[in-house]
This record gives C-alpha cells, structure tokens and sequence, in this order.
C-alpha cells in the first residue's frame, strides 16, 4: 500500500514525500482509514511502530478538510479542535514535533504544554491560538482551571500511551479532561498494553471503538550479562569498582548510588582517576 491510496490531501503526501516516507506502516494502513472515516478506536503497538503518525495524519487532515483557523475564542482563550495527552514531556514533545512536520504547508496551529515549563511561554502561545494541543494532563487542567483554553469546541480527544497515563496515576485528569470536551468528539486511544484498566477506560471514554493491534517486530533478544560480586567492605567494593572501570571495552556506565553525597564523592574520585565523570 501506498500513502496515496490513502487519500490524504495533497499537502499531507508532500510532506511524507519530503521525510522519505513512501508506504504506511502496519499500524498506520490499519488505523488511518477507521480515524477518517469518523471511527473512535483503540490501537495497540507499541513505540517504534509509526503510532504517532497513525493519528497525526488524520488529525491533519481533518482540519485540511473543513479548513484550518487558528483556534483562539473571546478573549484569548485556546479552543482547540484536537487535543493529545501525552504521558510525559518527552512524548509530548515529540508528537508536537511531527504534527508541525508533517502540517508545515497547512499553516496548522500546535502548542505544546507540559509541567516544568515557565507560563508566560505557553500562556503566550495559548493566547494565540491553537488548532492542536499536545498536552500532559496536570498542566493542561492547570490551563483549564485558569480559563486558557476551552474544549468546548474539540473535534477529536487523542490519548497517547494511555497505558503509561494510568500508571502514573493520570486516569481521574483523564476523566475530567474528557468531561469537558463535547461526547460528539472522536475518541482515540493509543496503549503498548490492553489490560482490564484500560478496557473499562475505554469503555467510559468511547462509543463503538474499533480494535487494532499490532504485533512489533520481534528482535533477538539483547546480550546482556547480570553479575552479581560480594564485597567484605566500603574499600573492596571501590576497588571491585576501579577494576571493572579499567577494562578498556568498557566505555560508557552508569553508576547508581544510595545518597546525594556519595554520588558526589565517588564522581570526584573517579575524576581524580582520570575518568570523564559527573554525578547526576
């Protein structure tokens, strides 16, 4: 299958064309027909597959479709027409990116908004509009307690590793953040896993959803040796840790320690070894 067999607007296909990309992969054959045609749907595959295009692209393509606006309200006020939440800045960050990528010649509007970050930045941003929101929830709830954005017009809810959401304790911000988006939006799921959390979300969240899950390549599995060495005391623990350090194809490691200090100490000593050393 070809990407134009897809029938994506133009401007989609020739920023796939300019990043290389000729066929979807599994996930992205699979679900972008169900998300244009208007489906809520629930996709398991796990990173690394193409998820993140997989409703990226139909996202754009919705608002290639009715014709991009940059989603500001009265006053101010962010009314976006497509959220994602994302687990972690991280994922966030790299989602935003794509969709900047992949709308550049629509002109879309996308903020993206996490914890840790100053708020005149993203006051700023919201103030202007947006079309899309990537979001972590505990920052976007912080937004929408201060009355910076308003999903009352949202046309489609995106949830990013929904697995890792709930893991980190995220499922009532979920809940509240979908409560106030219209029940007409589409719903969109996305999980590495599909546990009976995640079914009873989906079941709360969503109307009808289609099921699509995508085994990821099985690799071999990686090479890795576990050693455990007893040590009679501090000072022969260091040396077990100066001769493993010496050996010359060991170039990179991670050292992990019980305190601040000790961190601090050992990085200093290692130095004074010669070693390139830093504690974190």
């Amino acid at each position: 299958m070809k990407f134009e067999e897809l029938k994506l607007a133009p401007e989609l296909l020739a920023a796939l064309t300019t990043c290389g990309y000729t066929e979807p992969t599994p996930i992205q054959a699979q679900a972008i027909p169900q998300l244009l045609a208007g489906r809520d749907l629930i996709g398991s595959a796990q990173t690394g597959t193409g998820k993140t295009a997989a409703f990226v692209l139909p996202a754009l393509q919705r608002l290639a479709a009715s014709g991009v606006r940059a989603g500001a309200g009265r006053h101010g006020v962010a009314t976006p027409r497509i959220l994602v939440l994302a687990p972690t800045r991280e994922l966030a960050q790299q989602v935003a990116e794509q969709a900047l990528r992949y709308g550049r010649s629509l002109r879309v509007s996308t903020v993206c908004i996490y914890g840790g970050a100053p708020y005149p930045v993203q006051n700023r941003d919201l103030a202007r509009g947006a079309d899309i929101i990537v979001a972590t929830p505990g920052r976007l709830i912080d937004h929408l307690e201060r009355g910076r954005i308003d999903l009352s017009a949202l046309e489609m809810l995106v949830l990013d590793e929904a697995d890792r959401m709930l893991d980190m304790g995220f499922v009532d911000d979920v809940e509240r953040i979908a409560a106030l988006a219209p029940k007409s939006r589409q719903t969109v799921l996305f999980s590495a896993t599909f546990d009976t959390a995640i079914a009873r979300l989906s079941a709360r969240l969503m109307r009808d959803a289609v099921r699509i899950e995508v085994e990821s390549d099985k690799s071999a599995p990686l090479a890795i040796e576990q050693r455990v060495h007893f040590a009679d005391d501090h000072s022969h623990k260091h040396r077990i840790l100066d001769y493993l350090l010496a050996d010359v194809a060991m170039t990179q490691s991670i050292v992990f320690i019980a305190t601040k200090r000790d961190a601090e100490s050992l990085a200093q000593r290692l130095q004074g070894e010669g070693h390139a050393a830093a504690a974190l």
